[in-house]
């Protein structure tokens, strides 16, 4: 853990190096925009929802624009660096105090360097090699996607754009706020205390696999994607290069996506499905014998209007998932030979040109209760009933002050955590005691 004291005496090697590399500007703006010329507000309404020109951006393999090709290298490198610098204060501490270690205190949370932009011809990445300051003071693969893209016409003048993706997380190359990867809250606390349960295609194999897929969008109307997922390893060990691995696949994860797309200016609108099927051994440490199963289907919509000074977005989704504890129920790791966890969330966004933006979110986790899985004992995290069941409501509110700086506040509220709303663990503890208020400020360059 980096506090802010000692972030001032250490200024990470390949921090440094990123900003030998970024071209001298006066206004400096991420790599995206260095390619384009378009400012952020072009492909985003606020870092990192896109925009309809965003999404195209995207799609496209990160390689429309020139603006680097006059440069000399290494200048022309589509670098960025971000950091973000954060405060987490939770509600009540005193009864665990142990487990608060960093709560009030002012924090470097990370530091982060993205390679955004075009490779070379059709191929293009957006990379992020991430110092996690806040979790374990390492430097580890968040996120990466490499991806070729092409486009052909189809009967009257029908628009047909193919791609191939190679990356580490399902959702990662989707286009729509609504999916897991790229859905609210776009940054979040690394301190504050979380509920035991979670979907596996809900970032939950998030830089911890490797995968190769691909899309298609026809006719401004239907995007499918098919990927399929290898455990971080071997030739995917890039992908995850400094993570420690807690979900390791067994053989090949599949990942499918469908949507529809519909656009009439001012509007634009989505509704979509998606869903994965993966057997992951119940400990990381032995990869062989008996897996648990994941079964996953999710449906996801997105709405967004954007005109002039204004811009609002809706978004909805939905997880189930099937668990089968075949390598678990066995061993004593699990209370049910079989088991389901449902998810659902819904935000609402507004942004003020592209300088103010508000959201509210409503988030639910709820499912059957394995007292093994779930009662861990912990007075903080544990679960006495050792049931899933989680809710409440979090909101967020942005200032821009320029393109590349965000500064935001976000506190969230449980109305249920980890099964109950009073003495939940059965330590006393109610679940209104974990809300929390989280302050950052984010910057990029």
């Amino acid at each position: 853990m980096l506090t802010l004291r000692e972030a001032l005496k250490i200024v990470p090697p390949a921090f440094s190096l990123a900003i030998l590399l970024l071209p001298l500007q006066a206004n400096a703006v991420p790599s995206f925009t260095r390619q384009t010329g378009r400012p952020c507000s072009g492909c985003h309404t606020v870092f990192s929802e896109l925009t309809p020109y965003g999404r195209e951006f995207k799609l496209g393999g990160f390689v429309a624009g020139d603006k680097l090709d006059g440069q000399k290298w290494p200048l022309r490198l589509p670098l960025t660096v971000s950091g973000v610098l954060s405060n987490t204060s939770t509600r009540k501490t005193s009864d665990a105090p142990d487990a608060f270690p960093h709560d009030r205190a002012t924090i470097v949370q990370d530091v982060s360097v993205y390679y955004g932009g075009r490779i070379a011809g059709n191929v293009g990445a957006l990379v992020q090699y991430k110092y996690h300051a806040a979790e374990d003071n390492k430097w580890a693969t968040e996120m990466a996607e490499v991806r070729y893209a092409n486009e052909t016409t189809l009967g009257k003048e029908q628009q047909l754009i193919y791609g191939i993706t190679v990356n580490n997380n399902p959702s990662i190359a989707d286009v729509y706020n609504s999916t897991p990867m790229w859905g609210f809250p776009h940054v979040a606390s690394p301190v504050a205390v979380m509920p035991n349960a979670g979907a596996i295609v809900d970032n939950g194999l998030a830089s911890q696999v490797g995968g190769v897929g691909v899309y298609t969008r026809w006719n401004e109307l239907v995007y499918a994607e098919v990927d399929f997922y290898h455990k971080g390893r071997g030739v995917f060990r890039p992908f995850a290069s400094g993570v420690q691995i807690g979900n390791v696949v067994d053989g090949f994860a599949p990942y499918w996506r469908l949507a529809l797309q519909y656009e009439s200016q001012p509007h634009n609108f989505e509704i979509g499905t998606f869903g994965m099927d993966a057997k992951v051994f119940p400990d990381a440490a032995q990869t062989s014998g008996p897996t648990d199963h994941f079964r996953d289907i999710a449906f996801d919509t997105q709405y967004q209007y954007i005109e002039g000074e204004h811009s609002v977005s809706l978004h909805v989704l939905y997880i189930h998932e099937k668990q089968a504890w075949d390598g678990s129920f066995p061993q004593g790791m699990a209370s049910n030979p079989s088991s389901t966890l449902r998810t659902f969330r819904t935000d609402v966004h507004y942004v003020y040109r592209h300088r103010l933006a508000g959201v509210v979110q409503h988030f639910s986790t709820s499912g059957d209760a394995d007292t093994v899985r779930y009662n861990t004992g912990d007075a903080v995290g544990g679960s006495a009933s050792g049931s899933p069941n989680t809710s409440g409501w979090t909101t967020q509110f942005y200032y821009l002050p320029i393109q590349n700086i965000q500064l935001g506040a976000q506190y969230t509220a449980y109305e249920k955590f980890n099964g109950a709303r009073t003495n939940y663990s059965g330590s006393g503890r109610s679940a209104a005691d974990n809300n929390t208020l989280y302050v950052y400020a984010w910057v990029l360059y």
